[in-house]
């Protein structure tokens, strides 16, 4: 049985956390023993106790520090684990150079977003850039997201492209089926059944891109006054988007839900997903979307043009544009049927190539070639032209 252990990004709730609790769900327990170290508790912790998982939470502070190097190098040489995968920039940071220090043979750095586009101080990213770029050489795979990351790292830091590996996310569309009602949801809501809505779903960040959302809302609202838009997720800036909602006369079409965990039944609900991120790794919640059949209108960024083709499955915009937001939503609401065919091509899209049965082989694969044969292995694959490292 091969031991791998996750080091986690943080203990709340993302992309890299939604990752983890999907491999918790489908990695084959008999074949491999799956732990995870969280910097904190909270969701990430409880949700994958409740899976039956070997969780732990490990403090990660101070940053820069000793401290944790050493808290989490010991940590490592306790659990002899045979591959160690990490998450995020500090803890890719510090799992390489622990993992070389406690000797564990495999170290993945998982690259969920691209590092230059971190919404931190230019200082505070300089060092993070640094540290990223010399301590890279350090794990034996880089383990990206989406193709974009992949060549941007590639290009940027001079690594050997065979080091770095492209695995997509993937949905489970067991759980995000097309068919789907959103009938309950708009009810409960109070929306009246023919009232258009759309939607965005994340974390309330400036990443996410909402007030572009919000200031498309005013154009929007001229061919459609009984347009609803639903606001699902919580973070800092919620305070903040509900003012600009107000003073840009909007707030009463605004639904600000915070976080749900039905999340189908709100995709199910709308007739257009909204994603307007300044930048993205390759984002859950647009295979949600898509895997529920809705057209997803997105800032064409990172990884979303891997996945939403522009015109066929959705309609892709420039990143920070209102008015070119406002344009591509207004398209697909002023015409249900080619919505609909947009949708469906969308659901095709992700059964063919983003299923979590594709994603979750893919990463076995990788773990059975590095732990079988080291640090070698991705020369190996790479030889071979293995689709887990060109999917």
């Amino acid at each position: 049985m091969i031991t791998v252990l996750h080091l986690a990004g943080s203990g709340g709730w993302a992309g890299g956390e939604t990752y983890l609790l999907l491999l918790a769900r489908n990695l084959d327990r008999k074949r491999f023993r799956l732990i995870v170290a969280s910097p904190e508790p909270g969701a990430l912790v409880e949700n994958l106790r409740a899976e039956g998982i070997e969780t732990y939470v490990l403090d990660m502070d101070p940053l820069g520090s000793p401290v944790p190097l050493l808290r989490l190098r010991n940590f490592l040489r306790e659990k002899r684990a045979d591959i160690v995968q990490s998450h995020g920039a500090r803890g890719n940071v510090y799992a390489r150079i622990t993992g070389r220090l406690a000797r564990t043979p495999v170290v993945i750095s998982t690259v969920h977003n691209s590092l230059y586009d971190y919404p931190v101080g230019r200082l505070r990213k300089s060092f993070y850039l640094a540290l990223d770029r010399v301590t890279a050489p350090l794990a034996h795979c880089i383990l990206c997201v989406a193709e974009s990351h992949r060549q941007e790292l590639i290009g940027r830091y001079r690594l050997p492209p065979e080091k770095v590996v492209t695995i997509p996310n993937g949905v489970d569309l067991g759980r995000f089926r097309a068919a789907e009602s959103g009938e309950q949801v708009r009810k409960e809501l109070g929306i009246p059944d023919d009232a258009p809505v759309i939607g965005v779903v994340g974390r309330v960040t400036h990443q996410k891109g909402h007030c572009y959302l919000l200031r498309a809302l005013p154009m929007l609202a001229c061919d459609h006054p009984a347009l609803c838009c639903l606001v699902v997720g919580d973070g800092e800036l919620r305070e903040e988007l509900a003012g600009l909602a107000a003073r840009l006369g909007v707030l009463d079409r605004c639904l600000f839900l915070g976080v749900r965990r039905d999340i189908p039944a709100v995709l199910s609900a709308l007739d257009v997903l909204v994603v307007p991120s300044l930048s993205e790794g390759m984002p859950y919640v647009v295979l949600e979307g898509m895997a529920m059949a809705k057209p997803v209108v997105a800032s064409s960024v990172n990884g979303i043009p891997e996945v939403v083709e522009d015109r066929v499955t959705g309609r892709l915009v420039p990143r920070q544009d209102s008015v070119a937001l406002a344009e591509a939503i207004g398209e697909l609401l002023a015409d249900p049927k080619s919505a609909a065919v947009m949708g469906r091509a969308a659901r095709r899209r992700v059964e063919e190539s983003f299923s979590s049965e594709q994603w979750i082989a893919r990463l076995e694969a990788l773990y059975n070639d590095l732990a079988g044969r080291g640090r070698t292995s991705i020369e190996v694959m790479a030889r071979k032209n293995c689709p887990v490292a060109r999917p």
